[in-house]
């Protein structure tokens, strides 16, 4: 215990249990330090006393009772004792969970020390970079070259602007001066019928302006030159329409045309593809023939070759034997030449043979019928052979024959479907251009297609403008009538002031005729 608590204190480390607080780990640490001096004393106490005549138990009745009440008390220091030492064991062990938990504590720290200190090299590169970045955007001569067109195009912009307001107002000038004049040609015109229907006969001066404004047209008062102008862009757009859906007729019949013709070529091209599948198919098969036959054909000409080299050798086997049997022949001749010789030499010499040159002579008999014997059956054996040899070098004769023939014929079989591989590629060859050229078509429907789709758009464009415009003259229109309704108005109230205005001088005319015939009558009278 002592040993941990100096290891704890060399440490400076505060190691507390974590399920237990700090007024049960004192009363702990008490109760434990209370049974070490109990079990000490003890130990002390059951000292036994060593005398010459032996051991001698220091122990009274007084002794006994009192060991009797101390082991309820021993066997409690005992329980705490043990429990003590678990209380340690799980310290150290939470001691080292802890030493542990901080040694990977510091590890983690250095981690992210380095880590801090690579990500701040990072953030001092990239605000050098952004530094740098700033300032090539500030001396970039293409950023200032963007912002002075820019600048010129404001400027351009403002000129413009300024220029389609300067032309709005001409417009309005224009309108107002043509509209001045076609009131000018109207009063004009107004004159001129005046001045008939007075010389004609006398008639109410309201009637005939009545007439006049009746007769003239408020369109071609004031938009008149604006309507002739929206009528010449009426007629061009039909025009126009009129082109475009003759063109698209004659288009839809190009492309029905175009259409069939591309399903014939994607039908061609379905045959072509079946027969490109049949032929490549053939041609597998014809492959595959080809690799058998020239198997075929390797291994009888080493089948052939073998034969010849196994006939050369039993040909130069039997020319080696028959110069040993030349050779065998001519020693037996000469031996048996001399054999005569010798007995005719001696049949002439007559002597009296002996009988062992009788015995000698017997032998050398049986000798030569056994060489002859011999002799016989060699050559009757080579003859065998010989003959075997001729009848397999016949069949080996036929063979190569047969096997030249095969040859031959596996040649002009290999001819023939190379031809047809050369006309197979030549039709591969065609069936791809006749491909390209489908395509190369497709292409150009597409082409056209997509500039029918454009004609489509502008079409329809077109007849947004003409939509837009039509709706733009029935405004026009209903302007015009409520003007003209206005007009009316104006009209008719004129003339109920000119009338009102006549009834006025013609009451006056009549006060001032009264005041004159009352003069009159008045200075008659005097």
């Amino acid at each position: 215990m002592t040993s941990v608590q100096n290891e704890i204190q060399r440490k400076h480390l505060i190691v507390t249990d974590l399920d237990l607080s700090d007024c049960q780990q004192m009363q702990e640490v008490k109760n434990c330090h209370d049974s070490n001096n109990k079990v000490h004393k003890k130990r002390y106490s059951e000292k036994q006393v060593h005398t010459f005549s032996g051991n001698f138990n220091r122990r009274s009745r007084s002794a006994e009772n009192r060991s009797e009440e101390h082991e309820p008390n021993i066997k409690q220091s005992i329980r705490i004792n043990s429990y003590f030492n678990e209380v340690l064991q799980s310290k150290d062990k939470q001691m080292e969970k802890l030493l542990q938990r901080l040694a990977t504590l510091h590890k983690f720290n250095e981690q992210f020390d380095v880590q801090n200190k690579e990500l701040r090299s990072h953030i001092h590169i990239l605000e050098d970079r952004i530094e740098s970045l700033q300032f090539e955007v500030a001396n970039c001569s293409h950023c200032q070259e963007l912002m002075q067109q820019r600048d010129k195009c404001l400027t351009e912009n403002q000129t413009l602007a300024s220029d389609v307001s300067m032309m709005k107002t001409l417009v309005y000038r224009l309108n107002v001066q043509i509209e001045n004049y076609q009131d000018r040609l109207r009063l004009s015109k107004d004159v001129t019928n005046n001045t008939n229907n007075t010389s004609s006969d006398d008639v109410v001066p309201h009637s005939s302006s009545k007439s006049t404004w009746e007769e003239s047209d408020v369109r071609t008062h004031s938009l008149a030159p604006l309507l002739h102008s929206y009528d010449e862009m009426i007629r061009d757009k039909e025009h126009l329409i009129q082109q475009y859906k003759q063109e698209f007729e004659h288009f839809t019949g190009e492309l029905k045309k175009a259409l069939e013709e591309n399903n014939s070529l994607l039908l061609q091209n379905e045959s072509f593809r079946r027969e490109v599948s049949s032929w490549r198919e053939e041609r597998t098969r014809l492959q595959a023939q080809i690799d058998v036959c020239r198997a075929k054909v390797e291994a009888q000409t080493r089948k052939s070759d073998l034969a010849k080299e196994k006939l050369m050798e039993v040909m130069h086997c039997y020319e080696q034997k028959m110069q040993s049997l030349v050779l065998d022949l001519e020693h037996l001749q000469a031996a048996y030449t001399r054999c005569k010789n010798e007995l005719l030499s001696l049949k002439s010499f007559k002597p009296h043979a002996t009988d062992g040159m009788e015995h000698d002579l017997q032998e050398c008999k049986a000798l030569l019928e056994q060489l002859k014997e011999q002799y016989k059956n060699e050559k009757h054996m080579l003859v065998k052979s010989v003959e075997e040899l001729q009848s397999q070098h016949v069949e080996d004769n036929r063979k190569i024959s047969e096997m030249i023939i095969k040859n031959e014929t596996l040649e002009k079989r290999l001819e023939e479907q190379r031809t047809a591989i050369e006309e197979f590629q030549n039709s591969v060859i065609s069936f791809q251009r006749t491909t390209e050229k489908i395509k190369r078509s497709r292409d150009r429907l597409k082409a056209r297609l997509r500039i029918a789709l454009q004609w489509t758009q502008k079409m329809e464009e077109g007849q947004v403008n003409i939509q837009n415009t039509w709706d733009a003259l029935k405004r026009l229109e209903t302007i015009v009538k409520h003007k003209e309704s206005q007009v009316r108005g104006l009209h008719a109230r004129h003339l109920q002031e000119i009338e009102k205005m006549q009834k006025k001088l013609s009451q006056k005319e009549e006060t001032i005729r009264t005041i004159l015939k009352g003069k009159l009558v008045i200075g008659e009278n005097r």
